[in-house]
């Protein structure tokens, strides 16, 4: 009977059985609500209709009546309701022959985990389809008895992870498109003898029955619909094989008049946002995260991205976020994003998700667990314990927002304990006696932890434990502070190889070698200790690069993404190329004029929304794993940009010099066509010196750094000082800094030809 009841309210047994065992047991959630309560609003939702819309009265209600500290507490903020039809499939059907999958089901129900208060279930139809339950039908009737009761003032998400397909399109359709193939989604059933898979012109059909209402819609694949890329041996791939089978126009769900009007010059396509995981001509990958599970290489990187940012990126940046770290972690994968361009720069849902806090609330928690908790975890960006500490500043509550940027006003500092997706344990680290158990504070995070680059070693014997040595001597005779090895290239970023006398750094993804191999050519000499270490100097140096790719803003950071706007201008063959309407497609080409190459060039425009007063810089990721300050503005360390006129409605912005794009000569010798950049845009409240993370190309050891940066203090200046030397000691903390970040990734080609 426990399971019969926990199944229809969508507990487990286990947490069902828990909250009768104890019934006053508060929500570990939200530590706010009754658990009888949950479970009868719970039952409401699952009736659907008006049953559901009461079920939300009663949330709002419950906020207050069941709070142990309810005159404390603010309602939740009244916004659009998100309708969402999120599908997963790992295991398809037998009879299909369709390869199985590992992380879809995990990536939906992570995203559900995301936006799971926001989220509306007034529907008898399921809105969350997992493997045998997402078959082509339930997929449809999801979007015309679900997706279809969004209004104009609601916002609808399609998530679909799962195998991509093509199939041969019919003759109807090749009058306007000129591929022979239709793209497909993959359904549970798809491949059986009387299923077919889902056609991106019915996928059309659907959203155009959804956009009546005029909702806001985006739709998200993290599939792959590739009929000439080329897959990597072990790599998991979201695309199947070709349905051969060519279907009659009275197979597929809209009806001829409405494919007419499709196929006619004034069809106009309804509005929507969509974000695939990868270019057509790649495949989406899988990948395995941090915590060990498998997901899709872009759910996993675009929800880590949703959670630090709390969803306030525009789709273009957000998508320009993801570019840049999938590029490090697996082969020849590029999401791509398609929208208007007033679309592209709305914040994730249209600005529904809940508005990101300036702190987190610490209250003292003796129902659940008889410690100090703040409200916030991994779905709010706060790093796992394993991966270094985070510290945290406590305030009163009702501290003015400026003084949470002064440590003066701090009652105490605390460290994360354990971290859990919604709440985290702290443990006060310094006096405590001004704390009141029965009082809540406010806690701001004044230092993130660098994690570790994980690396598997693997090969001959010998080589391996030469290198083991290096690495536990590589810190002045202590364990490297940057890299540690792991047992399992499961768990690995990299995997070091030992062979035939060479030492090579491969990438785990797809086993692709990221450097030259030292030495550069097998040697029957056998292995050294002096190239062990230099190897160990290797993967250190190509730690602290992934270590500023990902520097994130902090879950607290006072300045929204929206304050500070970064645009790149890539210019070639005399046409200008702009990072806000090209997406992640940004790419600079060759020319050649008067039998040379004429490279590409850039320039970029920082623009201050605020008002106040902001310090930036541009930091260059460069493919050789150099890390550099470009040379767009005089000023080496950070620039002041100063706060909109109050006067003038004019925006305070800088724009840059104008420079060239170069592929080192080495790689272009070496074959190499095709070169990626990132451009880092770091932003704080207070002077910084970005200078602290440069170093040079990979074949040169990082630059030794005897002295600190201009007398410059602050939590950002410590952070990056970190980055480079990753000192082991707790740092005095003189001032919060306040400070974000946003990245631009392209693509430099050297097309064929030409001449050498």
């Amino acid at each position: 009977m426990t399971k019969y009841v926990a199944d229809r309210i969508g507990l487990s047994s286990k947490t069902f059985a828990g909250f009768l065992k104890d019934p006053r047991l508060l929500n570990s959630t939200t530590q706010q609500t009754d658990p009888i309560a949950i479970i009868g609003v719970q039952a409401l939702k699952n009736l659907g209709g008006e049953y559901a819309s009461f079920a939300e009265e009663l949330e709002q209600d419950f906020q207050v009546r069941f709070s142990p500290k309810a005159k404390k507490i603010n309602p939740l903020p009244k916004g659009p309701k998100i309708y969402a039809l999120l599908v997963g499939i790992d295991k398809y059907h037998p009879e299909s022959r369709v390869s199985n999958l590992n992380g879809c089901v995990n990536d939906i129900e992570v995203i559900e985990e995301y936006l799971r208060n926001r989220i509306v279930n007034n529907s008898n139809v399921p809105w969350k389809l997992k493997n045998e339950s997402a078959t082509r039908q339930a997929i449809i009737d999801g979007f015309q008895k679900h997706l279809c009761q969004a209004g104009s003032e609601d916002v609808v998400l399609f998530y679909y992870a799962g195998h991509g397909s093509f199939e041969p399109a019919p003759e109807a359709f090749r009058i306007k498109d000129s591929d022979d193939q239709i793209e497909t989604l993959v359904c549970y059933d798809s491949r059986t003898k009387e299923g077919r898979d889902l056609a991106d012109k019915e996928l059309s059909y659907l959203i155009e029955q959804v956009a009546k209402n005029n909702p806001h819609i985006l739709i998200i694949l993290d599939s792959s619909h590739s009929s000439t890329a080329t897959r990597d041996q072990g790599m998991v791939e979201r695309q199947t094989s070709t349905d051969g089978r060519v279907r009659d126009l009275k197979d597929f769900i809209f009806p001829e008049e409405w494919l007419k009007y499709r196929l006619s010059s004034i069809y106009e396509p309804p509005r929507y946002v969509a974000i695939a995981a990868c270019r057509s001509y790649q495949t989406a990958k899988e990948y395995r995260g941090d915590d060990g599970k498998p997901r899709g290489a872009f759910s996993y990187f675009f929800t880590q991205a949703l959670q630090r940012t709390h969803g306030s990126l525009s789709y273009v940046d957000l998508v320009q976020d993801v570019n840049a770290l999938i590029l490090t972690k697996v082969k020849d994968q590029s999401p791509q994003i398609e929208a208007l361009a007033e679309d592209l720069e709305q914040t994730f849902l249209g600005g529904s998700a809940n508005e990101r806090l300036n702190y987190f609330t610490l209250t003292h928690n003796t129902e659940v667990y008889d410690d100090w908790v703040i409200n916030g975890g991994t779905l709010h960006g706060i790093h796992p314990v394993p991966e270094g500490e985070t510290l945290l500043a406590i305030f009163p509550q009702g501290t003015p927002i400026k003084q949470l940027e002064d440590i003066d006003f701090a009652i105490c500092q605390a460290v994360v304990t354990e971290v859990q997706p919604e709440i985290s344990k702290i443990k006060v680290i310094t006096d405590s006696s001004l704390l009141s158990l029965e009082e809540p504070y406010w806690a701001i995070v004044i230092s993130v932890p660098i994690p570790q680059m994980k690396v598997h070693f693997v090969g001959d014997e010998q080589g391996i434990e030469l290198a083991r040595t290096a690495l536990e001597r590589a810190n002045e005779g202590e364990p490297s502070l940057f890299i540690r090895e792991v047992e399992s290239s499961s768990d690995a970023n990299y995997e070091l190889e030992a062979h035939q006398g060479q030492y090579l750094i491969k990438r785990v993804s797809d086993q692709r070698s990221i450097v030259a191999p030292i030495p550069p050519a097998p040697d029957t000499q056998g292995y050294t200790q002096q190239r062990a270490v230099q190897i160990i100097k290797r993967l250190e140096h190509v730690a602290r690069w992934v270590n500023v790719l990902e520097l994130k803003t902090p879950p607290t950071s006072q300045i929204p993404a929206s304050n500070v706007d970064l645009e790149v201008i890539i210019i070639f063959n005399g046409q200008e190329y702009s990072s806000k309407q090209m997406g992640s497609n940004l790419r600079g080409e060759y020319s050649f004029k008067n039998n040379r190459w004429i490279p590409p060039e850039i320039k970029i425009t920082v623009t201050n929304h605020s008002e106040r007063d902001i310090y930036f810089q541009i930091v260059e990721l460069a493919g050789d794993y150099s890390i550099s300050i470009p040379e767009f503005f005089t000023e080496r360390g950070s620039i002041l940009l100063s706060k909109k006129s109050e006067n003038d409605s004019k925006l305070s912005s800088k724009t840059s010099d104008t420079l060239e794009l170069v592929i080192p000569r080495a790689y272009l010798n070496s074959g190499v066509t095709e070169y990626n950049e990132i451009f880092k845009l770091i932003v704080s409240t207070r002077d910084f010196d970005a200078s602290l993370l440069a170093q040079k190309g990979l074949d040169t050891p990082p630059p030794t750094r005897s002295t600190r940066s201009r007398g410059l203090s602050g939590t950002l200046n410590r952070l990056m000082e970190n980055i480079s030397s990753r000192q082991a000691k707790r740092l005095r903390i003189d001032n919060i800094d306040n400070w974000m970040t946003k990245e631009v990734k392209l693509t430099l080609v050297q097309p064929p030809g030409g001449g050498d």
